[in-house]
């Protein structure tokens, strides 16, 4: 049968090909430059060198290895010997590995890790798999950096597929604009502050609404409830008593207000009994309550003394993380960081970057102050955080402010939770910014670094205070409130979650990329075997957690309230999505008769999860589940053996001496004391750290 022709091929493609086309004589004469370089070089050691003429058929082609390179290692180094590691960060972190000693007759040119995978991922599937990914965090055309899992299945292609479409700039007509489904009907800019009070439930829903944010996750963005209350009663007041005046509410904190509004877990009958918009339409009323407080500052002369449009602007800035988080939950997250880059605009604009206590202030009030300080370092954790999800330069840097660690005491002298979990939250973000700057940039760093840093993320885990560590059984702190707990559970699950995908997209890092300099083999097989290690960690991590919160909240209502209530829904669902296709990736790219037992299980298992998320969250609350099943199940189709486990059989690993697995069926435990919803049921969970991997089994499984 002949074959048909070829049809045009898609514009961007065209783009693709273009772009090639220009620059292909650059890139074969730096090719040609590094060669005679390597052979200079060779020759000035003394030792001979074998250089291919690089193919000019692609400029995404690496340079040919020399023959000692093109053959998988035939033995990794063991590891055996567990890493000692320090439980306190008063101590330096250990060194990694013994300086490892490069052979001198060994020329390391370009590593083309392409070279090690037997069966590279379909293009088709790739670039299906890789648009769908792609949709989960970000638009088309917007930078994903290093790290992603987009990096991890580009990793195992042939490489002739680019890893992104850039955003078209040379067009004046938006084709398409029209057919595109809108986020919200409520239209966007012809609103005014009087007509989005219009939009506030009445009363009896608002204050039902306000309690079940306070209750369910105010512990995630402290809030102070006094100083809320009381705020809401002056808007409120305004409202009844001067309708024509209600103009006068500071946009800014109706835009906290009805950021509360969008996020916070409803029951069904609420909508019923009395009528309430949905959160989408809540999140757009904050979205132009923050466009029309931009808007005043274009509006309100100067000359005022008693008025100003900066006014509030501290309440936009507490608003902001809650409305990323939003966002993230569905799937937008490139959106949320771009909105927390504003809000940090807006924060050094009313000068938050400066402690308030800087003398240089007039005298402020003890709960301006509380503001202040829990505004900035929100927006730096959210910075961080989200900026080291993305692969991209967080916006705050060390040297640009100078705001004192929030305290865990309050100003009576009681102990302040929020503020004591917010101390080591900025901790672990300042540690991810230390790995953005040193293996995120422009120029890959070798391996060994990357071991350095995923050493200095493990030496921070093990030195945070007693109740984070998840060794420690939480209900038996002492000197805690049977609230205090819940709260301190659900702490510890979002400190632990951003911790292992941390070291996650860290190790995918170290273990993907193009162009790189060739590694020593021993600290390449290190980062596969730890990346492996730590995606397997992270799975059993969240889909136990996820069982335990079934088991409790068999009502799809309450199990809505306990996905919210958690931060399961971007959490948990984004970290078991991107360690599938990092355990895939890494998995595809082990050499010989190497195989990692218990992948296609915790691959398996995870789809279920994922699943039974999906179906619980039609909306686009379960947005990111629903994606992440449309690109795992093709990949499982295509790159394991078998039918799909059963209900039966989660996680059931054959025994095998090194590469056992059986860890990954860890037991919970289970207490009635997390609150979530409205009866005080509630899970915790206990997690005991796996054996290190002394070597991958040997077995042939997978």
């Amino acid at each position: 049968m002949a074959r048909p022709a070829p049809s045009r091929p898609p514009e961007t493609a065209i783009r693709y090909i273009d772009g090639i086309a220009q620059h292909d004589a650059i890139v074969k004469e730096l090719q040609d430059r590094i060669a005679m370089l390597e052979q200079a070089l060779a020759e000035q050691r003394g030792t001979p060198v074998r250089i291919t003429p690089p193919s000019s058929s692609s400029s995404f082609r690496s340079l040919s290895l020399p023959e000692s390179r093109k053959s998988p290692v035939p033995e990794w180094p063991s590891f055996d010997d567990p890493i000692t590691r320090e439980t306190s960060l008063e101590v330096s972190p250990p060194s990694s590995l013994p300086p490892a000693t490069v052979p001198t007759d060994l020329c390391y040119t370009e590593m083309d890790l392409a070279s090690t995978i037997p069966h590279p991922l379909p293009t088709i599937l790739y670039e299906s798999s890789s648009t769908l990914a792609h949709l989960c965090i970000a638009q088309h055309g917007e930078f994903i950096g290093r790290g992603s899992l987009i990096c991890a299945l580009h990793s195992i292609t042939n490489r002739s597929s680019p890893r992104f479409l850039y955003a078209k700039s040379t067009d004046a007509i938006f084709e398409g604009r029209g057919d595109t489904e809108r986020f919200s009907l409520l239209p966007y800019a012809s609103h005014t502050v009087q007509q989005l009070v219009l939009k506030l439930p009445q009363t009896q829903a608002f204050d039902a609404l306000v309690e079940s944010y306070f209750f369910n996750l105010n512990w995630r963005y402290g809030i102070p409830k006094p100083w809320f209350t009381r705020a809401s009663q002056q808007m409120w007041s305004k409202i009844q008593i001067s309708p024509d005046q209600s103009s006068e509410i500071n946009a800014h904190f109706l835009m906290l207000v009805f950021s509360i509004l969008a996020v916070a877990p409803r029951d069904d009958q609420l909508g019923v009994s009395i009528p309430i918009h949905s959160c989408d339409d809540y999140f757009m009323c904050a979205m132009i309550s923050r466009r029309i407080a931009e808007d005043d500052y274009l509006n309100t002369p100067r000359t005022s003394t008693m008025v100003s449009p900066a006014d509030g602007t501290v309440l936009g800035c507490l608003a902001t993380p809650i409305l990323a988080n939003f966002l993230s939950e569905r799937g937008r997250v490139s959106e949320a960081w771009k909105l927390v880059g504003s809000g940090v605009r807006n924060a050094q604009a009313v000068g938050l970057h400066r402690d308030p206590d800087w003398r240089l202030w007039q005298v402020m009030s003890q709960e301006e102050k509380m503001l202040r300080v829990r505004a900035w370092w929100s927006l730096f954790i959210a910075d961080r955080f989200l900026s080291y999800m993305l692969g991209r330069p967080p916006m705050i840097r060390r040297e640009m402010y100078d705001v004192e660690l929030p305290s865990s005491t309050n100003e009576d002298g009681s102990f302040d939770l929020f503020g004591f979990n917010q101390r080591i939250m900025i901790e672990l973000a300042v540690s991810l910014g230390e790995v953005i700057d040193t293996c995120y940039n422009v120029s890959y760093p070798p391996c060994s670094e990357f071991i350095a840093m995923d050493e200095k993320l493990e030496a921070w885990r093990g030195s945070v205070p007693k109740e984070y560590q998840e060794s420690q059984e939480i209900t038996y702190l002492r000197g805690y409130q049977d609230t205090e707990i819940s709260i301190l559970a659900r702490q510890r699950y979002i400190l632990n979650t951003w911790y292992l995908v941390g070291r996650l997209k860290l190790l995918i890092a170290s273990t993907t990329g193009q162009h790189r300099a060739a590694q020593i083999p021993r600290d390449l097989g290190r980062c596969r075997e730890l990346c492996i290690s730590v995606a397997l960690e992270l799975i059993k991590y969240q889909c136990n957690f996820h069982d335990g919160l079934v088991e409790q909240f068999k009502e799809r209502q309450k199990l809505h309230y306990a996905y919210l209530a958690s931060g399961w829904l971007f959490h948990g669902c984004f970290s078991l999505f991107e360690a599938c296709v990092a355990l895939l990736a890494t998995k595809e790219r082990i050499t010989g008769q190497e195989t990692v037992l218990g992948a296609m299980e915790a691959f398996d298992r995870t789809l279920e999860v994922l699943g039974e998320t999906a179906k619980h969250e039609a909306g686009k609350e379960g947005s990111i589940a629903n994606m992440a099943i449309n690109v795992l199940q093709p990949l499982r189709a295509q790159r394991f053996s078998g039918p799909p486990l059963g209900n039966e059989s989660v996680f059931e690993v054959a025994p095998n001496g090194n590469g056992d697995l059986s860890w990954l069926t860890g037991s919970m435990s289970r207490r009635e004391e997390f609150v979530y919803g409205e009866a005080p049921v509630g899970y915790t969970l206990r997690y005991d750290t796996p054996p290190k991997l002394s070597r991958l089994s040997n077995s042939s499984v997978l």
